[in-house]
């Protein structure tokens, strides 16, 4: 701290206005404080903020969707002991889920799920996508919700499901995010936040990601439709050049039809003609080989 309180000599201005080199003005140099050391609750709260950082970081850089929600999972997963998460996606026809991101959950309970329909009675997930609301199960072997899905949950050690919709911007379904414990449990409210973050990038990341196929499909339609006019009129260029020389064939064949019409025709009249159509039916067939290359 003792150069903290060193002072700094600065030249004053004498009574005729200049600059006076004897005489010192001091000054005190602002002292560095570091502040209070951050709590245990600040620093996990600014490592979550990182984390969704990160996320969105990789979702500009256009990484996998399928990388995007499995970071998530595992963001959210690390605020909260003893919790599980997923993502399920709704699929195109809008009647199924598909798999999104589990990295924590059985695989079997995954693959389980995946491809199931949605609908009033199809666990936590397929009824709050089907709802477009959120759903509570607190204890999965006894509510009604998973009595299709109560088996695999049970054997994969699953008792508590808590999923909300994810929505895009105009509010259609896109997919669920999911939490489940071990043990029957009741949401406490400090979920509340976590969930509003997970479906908030989920969303972003879903429609990002459905964005880009569109336009990827855009790209290849375009390429498609361009070659396609170009080899079109390729064809019609090399249509054009057969049809020439057909034309020429055709028209030598006939002169030599007029010469054997005459009385007594000279056989040598009749080398011009020839010596063309052989040239023609050469060129013609060199045009074909070029068309089979």
């Amino acid at each position: 701290m003792e150069d903290l309180e060193k002072t700094q000599k600065l030249p004053s201005l004498s009574e005729s206005g200049s600059l006076d080199a004897t005489a010192t003005k001091t000054a005190p140099l602002p002292r560095f404080d570091p502040g209070a050391p951050k709590t245990p609750v600040e620093k996990k709260e600014e490592e979550f903020r990182l984390g969704q950082s990160r996320i969105l970081q990789r979702l500009a850089a256009n990484a996998p969707l399928s990388e995007i929600l499995s970071r998530l999972v595992l963001l959210i997963e690390s605020q909260a002991p003893n919790m599980l998460c997923s993502v399920l996606l709704l699929s195109e026809d809008g009647e199924h889920v598909r798999h999104g991101a589990a990295p924590s959950l059985p695989k079997d309970y995954v693959a389980a799920v995946d491809g199931s329909p949605i609908g009033p009675k199809k666990g936590s997930c397929g009824t709050a996508m089907y709802r477009g609301e959120s759903v509570v199960v607190t204890d999965i072997l006894s509510d009604p919700l998973w009595e299709d899905y109560r088996e695999i949950a049970e054997a994969s050690g699953l008792r508590a499901c808590w999923s909300t919709p994810i929505l895009s911007g105009r509010g259609k379904v896109l997919g669920s995010f999911a939490m489940y414990y071990k043990e029957p449990r009741t949401p406490t409210g400090d979920e509340a936040g976590l969930t509003e973050v997970a479906t908030r990038i989920a969303g972003l990341a879903i429609e990002h990601h459905a964005a880009r196929e569109i336009l990827e499909r855009t790209q290849a339609e375009l390429a498609q439709a361009t070659y396609v006019a170009m080899t079109s009129k390729a064809a019609l260029s090399i249509a054009d050049q057969v049809k020439k020389q057909l034309e020429d064939i055709v028209e030598n064949a006939t002169k030599c039809l007029q010469l054997l019409d005459e009385d007594r025709p000279d056989i040598a009249n009749f080398r011009e003609p020839l010596k063309a159509i052989a040239t023609d039916g050469d060129n013609a067939l060199g045009i074909i080989a070029q068309i089979r290359k």
